[in-house]
């Protein structure tokens, strides 16, 4: 079975990889691979069919690449929960640092929803949203707003324990 005369040659291909030639596989039982198995087959081994994700140009690697770069905190509130890297020019394969900006993913949609909703492709940094919450924001005469304490005009339960 193992040189068998019918069997039309195949050529080698190369490994997306690694560039090696590899040919189709026999098995230990000395059945030879199938045909189409070995034409859908990229790589010739599965170290090189696994490195792919360790280099590879997957939408997945290029994302990881870019969350390198996330920063500490949203640049636009300033949020440091749920941090989101937003590529400006839409363009996930650019991961220069001018072209990332960190997003909370409140931010992050808002964004995309905005400039969707105006029609326009969402392209741009997001601008800095003013701090109205901050206190150091706030004019000094409004220190004298302190919230004053009222009481509850609500009756209290009573206790459905029995003394």
């Amino acid at each position: 079975m193992i040189g068998r005369s019918d069997i039309k040659p195949t050529p080698g291909k190369p490994c997306a990889e690694c560039g090696s030639i590899f040919e189709r596989k026999r098995f230990a039982s000395g059945r030879l691979e199938d045909f189409q198995a070995f034409s859908r087959r990229r790589y010739c081994s599965l170290s090189c069919a696994n490195s792919q994700s360790k280099g590879g140009d997957s939408r997945t690697r290029w994302h990881a690449r870019a969350q390198q770069h996330r920063k500490s905190s949203c640049e636009s509130c300033g949020s440091t929960r749920a941090l989101h890297v937003h590529h400006c020019d839409e363009n996930w394969r650019n991961n220069h640092p001018a072209n990332l900006q960190t997003l909370c993913e409140s931010c992050h949609r808002s964004w995309h929803i905005t400039q969707r909703n105006a029609g326009v492709k969402p392209a741009g940094r997001k601008p800095a949203l003013p701090a109205f919450h901050s206190p150091a924001t706030l004019p000094p005469e409004w220190d004298a707003c302190v919230p004053m304490e009222t009481r509850s005009t609500r009756k209290p339960r009573k206790s459905s324990l029995k003394p």
